[in-house]
């Protein structure tokens, strides 16, 4: 053999030491590798959750412990190189068949097609009685299924029982809700018999205070008529004296200067019966037509300077025992088609309340009634007084009910509350006070001329 033969045959180590140090790293990175892969699979195989992968030809690659506890039934085939097809088939067979009314092949293409596109969204599955498991399957970026398996029966088992404790608890407070709202019901109900009693002793109350100015007016025209019927019975009684007296004498002796005496005594005395005897007729048919009014709270048509003639004709034996001059300045041509009692309940009301109120601590005081057609063939009626007036906490209340400053002095409180009543419920109309603490006090009430049917 040449030199030449024999250069060519030298040893690797004398020629290419380096080469020979790469292999050597390359086996050291090798076993690195080898040891780091046993324990990344030793770890995955401890997780506490099921850990399963295919790869892109859909054939299991690795499976650890726990997901093989997940499913005993088929634990025995999840092993590598194992299609997930025959893994689906055998699930079928030894489970899930009691569970579906599909066939076994239904059942396969279905789940197979499922896990070659998963849809990336997490599912809650009942295993058993009380087994909750929580799968999520993912696409791997080389085409391959990578799933997760949980065991999730502790958290459905704490949120059944935070249900059923919810449920619990809202039955409970329903119950409780039922026995308040009971409560609150007979608590209603109670308030109701209550309100109710108090409307029918405050309806008791107005109609009392109706009754008692019905009766006021009563008084006044009985007062105001027993004069000219006593008149006419001294006259009556005179005449009669007369005829007796003349009819003794002409048993006698009748004289022309005895008769035309017994006449002109007989025609004066005549003339004064009649004249009483008109007036109380007057008195009568005023205090008739008031009483009807007021009583049947009719509507009808009237002249509004009469109807408040008649109440200052029952009013005044009051009038005329104070100290108060009361001026009235009404159209006599101002007519109405309304409801004349009630109206002249609120008038009374008027009067009262000042003689009342108005002038405490005065020696005389001037009242004022007026009325007056405003626009919108609307009435106006003012009632003013130059009395002491009311601070504006007394004026802000004077229409609630029972509210009154002289409580067991002569108010009750329901006066100018049934005025108002009546101005706005019955005349269709409006009432407000206008005053002042030391000012005096007008009351302004409007109401239609003509009130619609």
């Amino acid at each position: 053999m040449s030199e030449e033969s024999s250069a060519d045959f030298s040893s690797p180590s004398d020629s290419d030491p380096i080469d020979l140090l790469t292999v050597d790293e390359l086996r050291a990175q090798l076993r690195a590798m080898t040891a780091w892969r046993a324990r990344i699979l030793q770890a995955l195989d401890h997780l506490q959750s099921g850990l399963v992968m295919y790869g892109p030809d859909d054939v299991l690659v690795f499976c650890n412990r726990r997901f093989k506890e997940i499913y005993p039934e088929i634990a025995d085939v999840l092993n590598p190189g194992t299609p997930y097809s025959e893994i689906a088939r055998q699930f079928y067979r030894r489970e899930f068949h009691k569970r579906t009314d599909q066939t076994e092949d239904e059942y396969v293409h279905k789940r197979v097609t499922q896990h070659l596109h998963p849809d990336e969204c997490d599912d809650e599955y009942l295993m058993a009685p009380g087994s909750w498991i929580l799968a999520s399957d993912r696409k791997t970026s080389d085409g391959g299924v990578i799933g997760f398996r949980l065991d999730i029966s502790e958290r459905k088992s704490a949120e059944q029982l935070l249900a059923e404790t919810e449920m619990r608890m809202l039955t409970e407070l329903e119950g409780k809700v039922d026995e308040r709202t009971q409560d609150l019901q007979l608590a209603n109900q109670h308030l109701e018999q209550v309100l109710e009693d108090l409307r029918g002793a405050q309806r008791q109350l107005v109609q009392s205070e109706k009754l008692a100015s019905l009766g006021f007016l009563v008084a006044g025209v009985a007062h105001e008529i027993n004069t000219p019927i006593g008149n006419a019975l001294l006259v009556g009684t005179s005449l009669r004296e007369e005829i007796d007296q003349f009819d003794q004498q002409t048993k006698q002796k009748l004289t022309r200067s005895l008769l035309d005496k017994h006449v002109d005594f007989i025609i004066r005395g005549s003339d004064v019966l009649v004249s009483n005897l008109k007036r109380s007729a007057q008195l009568v048919q005023g205090f008739k037509q008031l009483a009807l009014d007021r009583a049947t709270e009719q509507q009808r048509i009237f002249v509004l300077v009469e109807v408040i003639d008649e109440v200052m004709l029952a009013m005044a034996p009051i009038l005329r025992r104070t100290p108060h001059q009361l001026r009235i300045e009404v159209p006599h041509d101002l007519q109405m088609h309304s409801y004349p009692g009630p109206l002249t309940q609120i008038i009374v009301n008027f009067i009262n309340n000042a003689l009342v109120h108005a002038f405490e601590g005065q020696s005389s005081g001037h009242m004022c009634l007026s009325a007056k057609l405003v626009a919108d063939d609307m009435v106006e009626i003012l009632f003013s007084d130059d009395g002491c007036g009311m601070p504006e906490e007394v004026a802000n209340h004077v229409f609630d009910p029972f509210f009154t400053t002289k409580l067991g002095q002569g108010g009750n409180g329901l006066g100018m509350h049934i005025a108002y009543n009546i101005a706005t419920q019955l005349l269709g109309g409006e009432i407000r006070v206008e005053t002042a603490l030391g000012k005096g006090t007008c009351w302004r009430l409007q109401m239609p001329r003509v009130l619609e049917v």
